[in-house]
């Protein structure tokens, strides 16, 4: 539409004085806006209202546990678990009380790590949980281990382990990270992946122990991989327990079976993770 001519630049003009949200002038100038048409007139944004942001309310601590028999504190030991373990010491420095899902499974794989995920009561754990800690892996590799001890290619046997234990660790941590975005993901990786101390001394001739030592490496190797790949905490069992360069004796960790922690041993492991990643 066009403007009526005997309005001409007059009008214009008018309009300027008179724009939108304008509460001032006089009731002729007002009546003069509201019969000027609005083509190629450009309104003004409504100013935004700033949202109300409500506070957000911090999750009560959960810490959730994933992996074999060590998270699950198998072997035997009928004592803390690391999980538990760190969940008193967040407890601690928090002054409240965690809860603790640990669905860790004895003789369980990283493939079946990556299979929980998918039943519903994991998933709502980990969507409420603000601490997930992993450990899996070791038991991917008994097999392979087996052939190495007894002279089989560590080289050529480990490998294929190693990119399934990573790929299936990944995929997990992903989905974890899909169904919450904040909790913080720690993977831990093993003092050893087989036996060690003591027992080990006794049980392996210089084959098994060195396809042992390369087992280990190996699957610490894919485990920190996994977690440089999703972001996740990497936290070093084998440091805690063995030290920097390998060579302390672990034994005073270890249950009778020269495989699993016992009571000293979780507790070492917690505050690994509490070294890392302290709460309060």
């Amino acid at each position: 539409m066009n403007r009526r001519a005997w309005f001409g630049m007059l009008g214009v003009l008018v309009l300027s004085a008179c724009g939108s949200g304008s509460s001032g002038g006089n009731a002729a100038g007002t009546a003069a806006s509201a019969a000027l048409p609005t083509v190629n007139s450009v309104p003004e944004p409504a100013t935004p209202t700033p949202a109300t942001k409500k506070a957000a309310t911090p999750k009560k601590p959960l810490v959730v546990g994933f992996g074999d028999s060590v998270p699950a504190g198998g072997g035997g030991c009928n004592c803390v678990n690391f999980v538990s373990a760190y969940a008193n010491i967040v407890a601690k420095n928090t002054g409240g009380k965690p809860g603790v899902d640990n669905f860790a499974v004895s003789g369980s794989t990283s493939a079946d790590f990556l299979d929980q995920l998918s039943d519903s009561k994991v998933r709502a754990a980990v969507a409420d949980a603000t601490d997930i800690l992993i450990m899996t892996g070791a038991n991917d590799y008994n097999d392979a281990f087996d052939q190495a001890s007894l002279g089989g290619s560590a080289g050529k046997l480990y490998p294929p382990v190693a990119a399934a234990v990573e790929d299936n660790v990944t995929s997990a941590i992903n989905k974890i990270q899909d169904l919450n975005s904040t909790a913080h993901v720690v993977v831990l990786d093993y003092w050893a992946s087989m036996e060690d101390g003591a027992v080990a001394a006794k049980d392996y001739d210089a084959t098994a122990m060195a396809a042992s030592i390369a087992c280990t490496a190996s699957t610490n190797q894919a485990l920190l991989l996994a977690a440089k790949a999703t972001g996740a905490t990497y936290v070093s069992t084998y440091t805690a327990f063995k030290g920097v360069n390998g060579a302390k004796d672990d034994t005073d960790l270890l249950q009778p079976d020269g495989d699993h922690p016992d009571p000293a041993g979780h507790q070492v492991i917690a505050q690994a993770i509490a070294a890392v990643y302290p709460r309060g």
